[in-house]
């Protein structure tokens, strides 16, 4: 789950709902940033679907008593989520192999520099899946290494915009979400600025997408008050869906 503290309520937005969002936009992409045009759909399908595994989690949210918030993707203890992160990687691997290499590098990268047993379980059991399929697929390692980049770069993309207050063209405080996105550098020839330059505009320089266009998220805003008096899950359950619509442009 995604929760943004909006005051008199929280902003959330379902994990598998952001990753949907980051395939859109990436359907806008040029061809070359792709490592090959015949990937180009197994690498959107690894964007829309790296995040296979929340379906489950986000259905019923639980509450963080330490942050009087919603738990979310940054404080959802690991030990949940590795086991999910799992089952995830493996139904999409059994939708497109390619997709799944993409998605079990992408989360293995999560945790590269993990100490604990969990995560060492986990990544040793990736690494086993991801040189499986180079074996099968046959793809050099230079073009899976350009396409999880592009998985990167729309799942932060993504979460730059979700982490954020739209509305008010008000960009999010998550330091790594700061700075300049340089995943596709080396396609681009420099890294890309992204910045909000108005209520529900961002602009990306230089611009690695076709043209300008706009997605919409869907969220909900939950109130305190309800959360309060009926508790985050039924909270959650009875707050109106809404789509809130961001459009990315060059200038």
């Amino acid at each position: 789950m995604i929760v943004v503290d909006a005051g008199d309520a929280f902003r959330m937005i379902a994990q598998y709902d952001h990753s949907l969002h980051a395939g859109e936009m990436g359907a806008w992409l040029r061809d070359e940033v792709f490592s090959a045009v015949e990937r180009r759909a197994s690498v959107l399908k690894a964007a829309a679907e790296h995040d296979l595994a929340w379906k489950a989690m986000d259905k019923v949210p639980m509450w963080n008593d330490a942050r009087g918030a919603p738990y979310s993707f940054l404080d959802l203890p690991d030990s949940w989520k590795l086991a999910h992160y799992h089952c995830g990687i493996d139904q999409l691997e059994d939708r497109d192999p390619y997709a799944g290499l993409l998605a079990s590098r992408h989360y293995a990268a999560f945790f590269e520099h993990a100490a604990d047993a969990d995560a060492l379980a986990f990544l040793a059991r990736e690494r086993s899946r991801q040189a499986r399929l180079l074996e099968e697929l046959g793809v050099a390692e230079r073009d899976v290494a350009r396409d999880v980049r592009v998985v990167q770069f729309l799942d932060k993309l993504s979460l730059y915009v979700c982490l954020s207050h739209p509305r008010c063209g008000m960009g999010p405080v998550v330091p790594w979400l700061r700075g300049p996105f340089r995943e596709l550098e080396s396609v681009m020839g420099e890294p890309i600025d992204v910045q909000w330059v108005g209520p529900g505009r961002i602009r990306l320089k230089p611009f690695p997408f076709r043209a300008a266009f706009a997605c919409d998220v869907p969220l909900r805003r939950v109130d305190k008050r309800q959360i309060a008096a009926v508790g985050i899950a039924k909270a959650y359950g009875q707050a109106a869906v809404e789509r809130e619509r961001v459009t990315m442009a060059p200038t």
